[in-house]
């Protein structure tokens, strides 16, 4: 599950969880910056929702190729790039289409472009959220962060541990495009977003704590 830590405070964190294990793999920090997980913080505790992927006690606002989850925002921001962003513009993830990742670079942030935009080929299925050419999908309980050019550049499994790309497997565009829970498909068959961002790529980030496998 992605989720903010906290559904009452005027800013909070973001995480992903796993429900079978109650282990968190990733803390997004409002700071710009990210933590492991582990034990603690763990979004299916003491929630009264439902199961989706995706939650929230305000609601879900889906636009161009983009998700909006309480103060965070997470878009495809150019064709390669997608990032995770607080509104304040701390990006605290950037991952590319070759399968690398990247930190806190502002000018790659969700909200750059302040407007949302209108809903365009983003939504929900029962396996995957799907944000222009990127897929978060849930694979044998883990969840993996793959580009529609096969290259997967995240890997949170289950066991509270992230597994770096670039890697080819866990592959989340092989998962079936079924019944859509929210969002639109609208628009998927369309190129870049009109979010458009600076030329020049972010700077590599330092990979402590992250595991190759």
């Amino acid at each position: 599950r992605i989720d903010p830590t906290c559904k009452t405070c005027s800013s909070s964190h973001l995480r992903i969880s796993s429900q079978a294990t109650g282990k968190t793999s990733q803390i997004f920090l409002n700071v710009g910056t990210d933590l492991p997980g582990g034990k603690g913080y763990n979004g299916f505790d003491n929630l009264t929702g439902g199961q989706e992927l995706t939650y929230s006690t305000e609601p879900i606002i889906f636009g161009d190729r983009a998700v909006q989850i309480r103060d965070w925002r997470i878009r495809q921001v150019r064709f390669d790039l997608l990032s995770v962003t607080n509104e304040n513009g701390n990006v605290s993830r950037i991952y590319r289409s070759d399968g690398t990742v990247r930190g806190n670079a502002k000018e790659w942030g969700g909200y750059v472009i302040e407007d949302l935009g209108e809903p365009t080929c983003a939504y929900l299925t029962s396996s995957f959220l799907q944000l222009g050419d990127w897929r978060f999908g849930e694979i044998d309980g883990h969840l993996s962060v793959t580009h529609k050019s096969g290259q997967t550049a995240m890997i949170y499994r289950e066991d509270g541990t992230i597994h770096l790309g670039p890697r080819t497997d866990f592959n989340a565009w092989t998962l079936v495009d079924d019944e859509v829970l929210a969002g639109t498909k609208e628009g998927c068959d369309v190129g870049a977003p009109a979010a458009a961002a600076p030329s020049v790529s972010p700077p590599p980030m330092s990979t402590n704590g992250m595991r190759h496998a």
